[in-house]
């Protein structure tokens, strides 16, 4: 029991201390590439304004993972430009807008977060969400390695 009490209180430092760091932390990680990292996902927007899935999927690593919400992984670059094929067709899905980036990493890897807005043909709004993708350097270019987003609508429970 006696043991409990300093360990208690040297935990309870310890976190005190790293919440005082964290801001130090987040501030130093932010990625020597921003805007190379946030033009891939400017480049995925572009492409998807012309219709152009192909150009997209080359945006991504050979090996790259789609997350997509309540669904399986979809893997690989063929899969991923199948998987766009059915749900990113011109006729459902005319662009996307992405805002308010949080680009971390640096080196070979960096992750972006951002705010999406998917639009039909008419420039309406069809779904407000949001991004999480981590990027490769490969070739000395910024690659998708893996792409997780989701939707800002209340989830359908079923009730």
């Amino acid at each position: 029991m006696t043991i409990a009490k300093p360990l208690s209180h040297f935990l309870s430092a310890s976190m005190a201390l790293a919440l005082q760091c964290a801001p130090v932390f987040a501030a130093t990680v932010h990625s020597p590439d921003e805007a190379a990292v946030k033009a891939v996902t400017e480049q995925f927007a572009a492409d998807l304004a012309r219709g152009d899935l192909k150009a997209i999927s080359r945006l991504y690593t050979d090996d790259a993972k789609l997350l997509p919400p309540n669904a399986e992984a979809i893997s690989g670059r063929p899969a991923i430009l199948a998987y766009f094929e059915n749900t990113l067709r011109p006729d459902l899905v005319g662009g996307a807008k992405f805002d308010h980036y949080e680009i971390y990493g640096g080196g070979n890897a960096a992750t972006s977060i951002s705010q999406m807005v998917l639009l039909d043909g008419k420039n309406h709004v069809i779904e407000h969400g949001k991004q999480t993708i981590v990027l490769l350097k490969q070739d000395g270019k910024w690659k998708i390695h893996r792409d997780m987003w989701s939707d800002n609508a209340p989830a359908n429970t079923g009730n």
